[in-house]
């Protein structure tokens, strides 16, 4: 909306309200198509805030992006001109305000309203801000009546609008899953998940890290399936907390932990992890192996390979060795040299929206197959590398089937020397069920409260003498 007087709507250090810190953030990631969780962390770092504001923050910039399709089909039936000719700051203000009215119970309508005119003088100009107290009063008047589409009629446009997804992704999953296993999948998708953190066990034990969290104020309770994993309810910067500094635990979703349990690496072998970064498999591979044998960890991008590093570096593993590497086009003098290869490939990361709200918007349909292609390119290149009777662990946060089952199957029938390996006996007991195919595994939000992780392990036929 054109303005009588330019605004600055750059966000400064001497930002210290959440709702305005909000505005810049959601800025940025749609000025520069930027990951809300990197331009977030940035700004939290950069600004005082109280504990109550940086939750706020937190809650609008990411509700925000979790909601969008949603909040700008809820403001098409109060506004009489496109929400699209908007500035991007007067349109994420009638998002955040429509956030708070429809999705944050706790937070009254009138502060949310009044909080909003008054970014809108800020960002905008008098009749500006008249424009976002009409329009957000219009959502109080019709939110308790809105026209959602019928689940008997709409199926996918009721999912898609009730749960905030796009419509291509919606139709995807009723096809793959069902209605009923959908819905609660894209429901599971807009929880908050848990800030989980995996023991460094060459240092301290679960139960002592719970005591010694216990003392800096964190309240932790143990993970559901990984033994090393524990839940926090955190208030502070967790790297203020002298626990982490000293690397007596990694941050790891609880999926991500029971990855290099299944690898079972052993002390003294030798093991490549492709795609490592940011390292937090690649740490638990040495924790594991009890710091002996050698790790090479591997990833595209140099600057990638430096938070692998410091990982290794912050929990005291010695034996990580990194590489600057194309998994596709390994050097022939590493084939048959691995006893064991963790593969985590790059995918679509459907099955962790929870964590990345933003990537629903990001990814289109086209991507799920290109990226099935370069999963076999990396799988082929990492069996190539794979030692006669070793084993490879295929790890991918998403649960689309042409990145997954496909993939495993597809690569089967090619390879003559490859079999599926059982992950049961290296299981949870509780989710040795889920061990559907041989050697398969999926991991759900809505069934375990995990991240959506699909898990295969293959071995490669010992050599005949």
């Amino acid at each position: 909306m054109p303005s009588s007087k330019k605004k600055n709507t750059t966000l400064h250090s001497e930002v210290i309200n959440a709702r305005e810190a909000a505005v810049g953030v959601l800025q940025e990631v749609e000025e520069k198509e930027a990951y809300i969780n990197l331009i977030l962390n940035r700004t939290i770092s950069k600004l005082s805030l109280s504990n109550t504001e940086r939750s706020l923050l937190t809650e609008l910039s990411y509700g925000v992006i979790s909601r969008l399709n949603t909040l700008d089909w809820i403001l098409s039936l109060s506004l009489n001109r496109p929400l699209e000719k908007m500035t991007i700051p007067i349109r994420n203000i009638l998002r955040m305000g429509t956030y708070q009215l429809i999705f944050l119970d706790r937070i009254p309508d009138s502060a949310a309203v009044d909080e909003s005119v008054k970014l809108a003088y800020r960002f905008g100009h008098k009749g500006v801000a008249g424009l976002v107290n009409a329009v957000l009063r219009k959502v109080i008047e019709i939110k308790e009546d809105l026209p959602w589409p019928l689940k008997s009629e709409s199926p996918d446009l009721f999912l898609s609008l009730r749960y905030s997804y796009p419509l291509w992704m919606v139709q995807r999953w009723i096809d793959n899953f069902g209605f009923e296993e959908a819905e609660a999948f894209c429901s599971a998708g807009n929880l908050a998940p848990p800030l989980t953190v995996r023991a460094n066990t060459l240092r301290i034990s679960r139960s002592e890290l719970k005591r010694v969290l216990a003392s800096e104020g964190v309240e932790a309770e143990d993970c559901a399936y990984a033994p090393e994993g524990l839940k926090l309810k955190l208030s502070n910067k967790l790297i203020e907390l002298e626990s982490f500094r000293e690397g007596l635990f990694q941050v790891q979703g609880e999926s991500s932990m029971l990855a290099a349990p299944l690898l079972n690496p052993q002390p003294g072998e030798t093991v490549l992890d492709l795609c490592s970064a940011p390292g937090g498999k690649t740490v638990h591979l040495g924790i594991l192996m009890q710091n002996q044998g050698e790790i090479a960890a591997c990833d595209l991008y140099p600057h990638r390979l430096r938070l692998v590093q410091d990982a290794a570096r912050r929990q005291g593993i010695q034996i990580i060795n990194i590489e600057k590497i194309d998994g596709r086009s390994i050097p022939s003098h590493k084939d048959g040299t691995f006893q064991r290869v963790l593969i985590d490939v790059p995918c679509s990361g459907l099955g962790v929206i929870r964590r990345k709200g933003d990537l629903k918007w990001r990814r289109q349909p086209q991507d799920i197959k290109s990226l099935s292609h370069l999963q076999m390119e990396l799988l082929q290149g990492a069996f190539r590398a794979l030692s006669p009777g070793g084993v490879l662990l295929y790890s991918a946060c998403t649960v689309e089937p042409e990145e997954t089952t496909d993939v495993i199957e597809k690569f089967l029938e090619s390879e003559p020397s490859a079999r599926p390996a059982m992950l049961s006996p290296l299981l949870p007991e509780e989710l040795k069920p889920e061990e559907k195919k041989e050697g398969m595994l999926f991991l759900w939000p809505h069934k375990q409260n995990l991240d959506g992780f699909f898990l295969a392990k293959i071995r490669k036929k010992p050599s005949v003498n």
